[in-house]
């Protein structure tokens, strides 16, 4: 009996032990740092370098950002890692969070803030009520907010929070790490007001590709001359050509329905303007003047007349009218049925009917008649629903019924089918076509740009008076309406050009471990906000401190004066040097035949910061450093250039330099600009290259079903997410 009694005490004993370890095991606090990783607790959503971070920061970053889907989770989870990781080495220097501060950050009399991926958030308006002039905390609007989070408590928002803000310290601690000398700001803010006015024509190949007549003997010399183009087209391409559902070859007639022609006496405002101004081959006296205002040219130019043209442009205007196109639909119907008749006949192939009837079409007829490419069987999407309807139903050699519509009269051809697997042979004419429209293009846009800069060189006339000024400007900000405004100061006009400038801001940085100074560099394009400057009297070189910019990178233009400008009526402009670079020449290729292409207008642009990216000449690099660096106010641009919109031809109008006394009077606004800017970008720059070094080291490990995916049918899929790919969109 005794016995018994002791055996059922050691089972008693052995089962309380167990409880106990149990109980020590799961009262490990999930969020402490350890190797366990995401299999501490089913709570953790990741784990970042041992540290886990729980669903409730993950509901936090969720119900804060405004991406779709899965991007909204993946961002979500982003912005976690990034706490985690600020957290993280903000503990590891001893910095710490208590009640009374995280209360006194996100629920003050006086504040409210909230903490997402160590950014800091005014939500004052939020949770604080204007009561006669004076904001009240209403603890009422307060716990809807923390609602609005999802989570469980306003203790577990006030506990993520707390984590919030220590990440916050850390990113402040980074950001305040980098400093901004007087003489870098200085050199900062020569470079970027430095400003130019130019005047732009532009030769678009779309516009070429419009009018070009590429006949089938086009396509097959192309073919022959690039074949290994052609290749590699098809092998990059190889797999859009692979399974292709069935696809109908059409061509296409279209006689649209007849238009009134213009009167003869709609005659254009700048038309009108010209036969009022301009009427003799001498250069206008107000353009001279305008030349040495520079600035006012822009609008000067506008008032006045272009020299040795506007007479006859004048009476174009007047006399021609717009040309007719198009017959009655009854008309159109009629003929199309009767072409309809021979073709079926076997009297009059389709293709040469398209070019009987390209008389009644309009301008551009290229594009509405003729080849119209392989279409989708089932949606061929040729515009019209009825039109489409007739077509989906042809096998190859069979024609639609000739078909009326509201915009006119339609007959469409099928001369082949395809589906499956394509062969090079089934595409490679298909490819040369695109193609050749492609090259060709450029190249007539090209050789028509060096024949214009040509004529320009010779003739001794400025680019605007031998093209006539495009009315509607291309878009500019309205920054050169704002700085020619006479109603705003000019600590305006600067504040306002600031604005635009940090808009357009460009730089990285080079973050080192710590106790090393962060180094500031310009952008491989030269786009730095801190490049070289230009001091008085000629290129400075860069300040004492700051690090040397790349090689390569173009500092501001040095040397005219802002009140220089030519003299308009001298001989002809002097050609700049060209910037370096590949001169552009035209080829020896033989073009097809195109339709009448319009004359380029010319566009004035201006005044303009140096940017990346400019109006007029895109993202050319090499324009942009003739504008600045080669060219003086006048000058031609010796050579054409590529821009983002075709090819282009350049002439420099003026160039304006800051003053050192105005920037003494902003100096520390300017300090401090360019110190935020930089700090932000050694945070950005610590994020990623921390994130990089813990994701290869395997250190940051997500909650796979977090990240898991599916195809339509509920099937497993390539996972998607890495961690910090929204790095650079969440950073914006």
């Amino acid at each position: 009996m005794l016995e018994q009694t002791r055996r059922q005490a050691s089972i008693f004993v052995y089962l309380i032990f167990g409880l106990l370890i149990v109980i020590f095991v799961y009262g490990i606090n999930p969020g402490s740092r350890g190797d366990a990783g995401c299999s501490t607790s089913s709570n953790t959503v990741v784990s970042v370098d041992g540290s886990d971070a729980n669903n409730s920061a993950f509901l936090v970053a969720y119900s804060a950002n405004q991406g779709q889907g899965r991007q909204r989770t993946y961002q979500a989870l982003d912005e976690v890692i990034w706490r985690e990781m600020l957290a993280t080495a903000a503990a590891d220097r001893g910095i710490r969070t208590t009640g009374d501060l995280i209360d006194n950050e996100i629920m003050t009399a006086k504040r409210g803030y909230f903490y997402l991926g160590g950014r800091r958030y005014d939500v004052t308006d939020q949770f604080f009520e204007d009561v006669d002039g004076e904001k009240l905390f209403s603890r009422k609007r307060w716990l809807a907010f923390v609602a609005a989070r999802n989570l469980q408590s306003p203790n577990t928002y006030r506990e993520e929070q707390a984590r919030g803000l220590q990440a916050s310290l850390m990113a402040d601690l980074l950001t305040t790490s980098v400093r901004v000398s007087r003489d870098e700001a200085l050199a900062n803010y020569q470079y970027e007001n430095n400003t130019v006015t130019y005047d732009v024509v532009a030769f678009d190949p779309a516009r070429y590709r419009r009018t070009m007549h590429l006949t089938d003997a086009d396509t097959k010399r192309f073919l022959d001359e690039h074949t290994a183009e052609v290749q590699a087209r098809y092998k990059a391409d190889e797999r859009t050509y692979k399974a292709v559902k069935p696809e109908l070859a059409l061509r296409e007639i279209f006689i649209p329905k007849a238009l009134p022609a213009a009167p003869p006496s709609d005659v254009t405002p700048d038309a009108a303007a010209d036969d009022k101004t301009g009427k003799s081959d001498k250069p206008d006296k107000s353009d001279d003047k305008a030349g040495k205002a520079g600035e006012k040219s822009a609008k000067k130019d506008d008032k006045t007349g272009k020299a040795g043209k506007s007479a006859d442009k004048a009476g174009k205007a007047a006399g021609d009218a717009v040309k007719p196109f198009g017959l009655p639909v009854d008309a159109a119907k009629a003929k199309l049925e009767a072409v309809r008749a021979e073709i079926a006949a076997g009297k009059l192939a389709f293709a040469d009917a398209e070019k009987q009837l390209a008389a009644d079409s309009a301008d551009d007829a290229p594009a509405e008649n003729g080849d119209r490419g392989w279409r989708k069987a089932d949606d061929p999407q040729l515009g019209e629903t009825a039109v489409n309807t007739a077509a989906k139903a042809l096998k190859p050699g069979e024609m639609t019924p000739v078909i009326a519509t509201d915009r006119g009269v339609f007959l469409v051809i099928a001369t082949g089918k395809r589906e499956g697997d394509l062969s090079f042979d089934q595409v490679k004419s298909e490819i040369a076509a695109a193609l050749a429209k492609e090259t060709w293009s450029k190249e007539a846009a090209k050789r028509d740009a060096l024949d214009a800069l040509a004529r320009a060189q010779t003739s001794g006339k400025t680019l605007d008076q031998l093209y006539e000024r495009e009315v509607v400007r291309q878009p500019t900000n309205g920054l050169e309406q704002i700085l020619q405004n006479p109603n705003l100061s000019d600590e305006q006009k600067r504040q306002i050009l600031q604005q635009l400038m940090e808009q357009q801001k460009h730089g990285s940085l080079e973050v080192h471990e710590q106790d090393v100074p962060v180094a500031w560099y310009a952008d491989d394009d030269g786009s730095s906000g801190s490049a070289t400057a230009a001091s008085a009297g000629g290129a400075a070189a860069p300040a004492t401190g700051s690090a040397a910019p790349k090689a390569g990178t173009p500092g501001p233009a040095a040397g005219s004066a802002a009140s220089a400008s030519p003299a308009a009526g001298t001989a002809a402009p002097a050609a700049g040097s060209a910037a370096p670079g590949t001169e552009i020449v035209a080829s020896k290729e033989i073009l097809p035949q195109f339709g009448e292409v319009t004359k380029p207008k010319l566009n004035r642009f201006g005044p303009m910061p140096r940017q990346a990216k400019m109006a007029g000449v895109g993202t050319s690099k090499e324009a942009i450093a003739t504008l600045f660096d080669e060219l003086s106010p006048g000058q031609l641009a010796k050579r054409i250039y590529e821009g983002d919109n075709g090819y282009v031809v350049l002439q420099l109008i003026n160039r304006a330099q800051p003053k050192i006394e105005d920037f003494d009077k902003t100096a520390d606004a300017e300090i401090a600009r360019m110190q935020d800017a930089r700090g932000k970008a050694a945070l950005h720059a610590w994020l990623k290259d921390r994130c990089e070094t813990l994701n290869k080291a395997g250190r940051i490990r997500p909650a796979p079903d977090r990240i898991r995916e599916v195809d339509d049918k509920g099937n497993p899929a390539p996972t998607v997410y890495r961690p910090c790919m929204y790095l650079d969109y969440l950073a914006q």
